[in-house]
């Protein structure tokens, strides 16, 4: 018995075998090296500017980039994430009747039975101020645990943050390197890896200022509102208004509208105004005027698959889901778009039925 290409085979099975193997080693710190992989992609302009500054010195410039970033996304993270955990810890202790926000609810639930035929639209149960009190504190602990766990969590955050910026480090000075030694690897045409590449980075770079970076400025919107206007635990809705500004349909006005006309109906006539007001112009701003300028030519996706890709990034992987699923979907759609170059002229034979049998 002959085997061909047995040296090949086993060559292979070999590959695949310690490849494997090499992958249980990196698949604790996965989620950080893509990360850094998308970051370096991201502040590929940083880094030139600071090439620049350094006259070409590789290593102070990636070490500047790597400051920058740090000091734009990390200690802001840790900054909110210690705040809201803290007010949501004194907002759970103060559900009580006595307390603000009982009180709160209480005159809520007053003006709103003070309105004629107010009980054609809420039935008793609805206003009930003990069950609306029990779904305010039942919601008040989940976030609670949600927020300590992720602040508390310091030992693997850390560590991950760790492992994120030394890959990040060495991917802003030699990414471009091992980039080419993966294309000429890869059995794939250059013009598709560079496609693959470019379709990568754009929906990237779009998905994370489309979803991410605009649900943080929406969330600093609510918290200065909330902050100026009196709202008890502005720093808490601001981390809220986060994550309902990425869901399509929802968005941060499902926060801030109905706050603003409970100060209304509470007699807080100018914090209502205000937050109507300046929420109103400002949301439209950055829906309007910072969305198209961040995104600008960037291949978008369709904020319902965004949406998905979101909250399932998030069960899979935990708090970096909130970026890691968008970034795998996006790696996917560019593949798909690959498909389609690739296969273009046998898709158009098929779709229009030509060569095709059905029995």
């Amino acid at each position: 018995m002959k085997l061909h290409h047995f040296n090949t085979y086993f060559l292979l099975a070999l590959l695949f075998g310690v490849g494997m193997v090499v992958f249980s080693i990196f698949q604790p710190f996965l989620t950080s090296i893509v990360a850094a992989a998308v970051l370096a992609a991201l502040f590929q302009g940083v880094y030139a500017f600071f090439l620049k500054t350094f006259r070409n010195h590789a290593g102070w410039s990636a070490m500047a980039t790597c400051l920058a970033i740090f000091l734009i996304i990390v200690t802001p993270l840790f900054a909110v994430l210690g705040i809201a955990a803290g007010e949501a810890g004194r907002a759970y202790q103060s559900i009580g009747a006595q307390g603000g926000i009982g009180h709160f609810v209480e005159r809520s639930v007053a003006v709103i039975r003070a309105v004629p035929h107010s009980d054609l639209v809420f039935s008793d149960q609805a206003l009930d101020t003990n069950r609306i009190l029990g779904d305010i504190r039942s919601a008040s602990q989940n976030l609670l645990g949600l927020l300590q766990a992720a602040y508390q969590g310091v030992m693997g955050f850390f560590i991950w943050v760790f492992v994120m910026f030394i890959s990040l480090f060495y991917f802003l000075i030699d990414g471009k390197k091992a980039i080419a030694k993966v294309m000429s690897l890869s059995p794939l045409r250059d013009d598709y890896e560079r496609l693959l590449i470019r379709k990568f980075v754009s929906m990237s770079r779009a998905t994370i200022k489309g979803t991410l970076v605009l649900g943080i400025i929406q969330g600093a919107v609510v918290w200065f509102m909330f902050t100026v206007t009196g709202i008890p635990s502005p720093a808490v809705w601001g981390f809220i208004t986060v994550i309902f500004s990425v869901i399509p349909f929802v968005g941060s006005g499902t926060i801030w509208l109905p706050a603003a006309l409970i100060m209304l109906f509470l007699g807080h006539v100018w914090q209502g105004i205000f937050i109507i007001a300046f929420g109103s112009i400002v949301i439209n701003i950055v829906e309007h005027v910072l969305r198209p300028r961040l995104i600008g030519k960037d291949t978008q996706m369709h904020p319902l698959i965004v949406f998905f890709a979101t909250i399932g990034g998030l069960s899979y992987f935990g708090l970096s889901g909130f970026i890691m699923g968008p970034i795998i979907l996006a790696l996917f759609m560019a593949l798909w778009d690959i498909y389609a170059v690739e296969f273009h002229d046998q898709l158009e034979t098929f779709n229009k039925g030509e060569g095709v049998s059905l029995l």
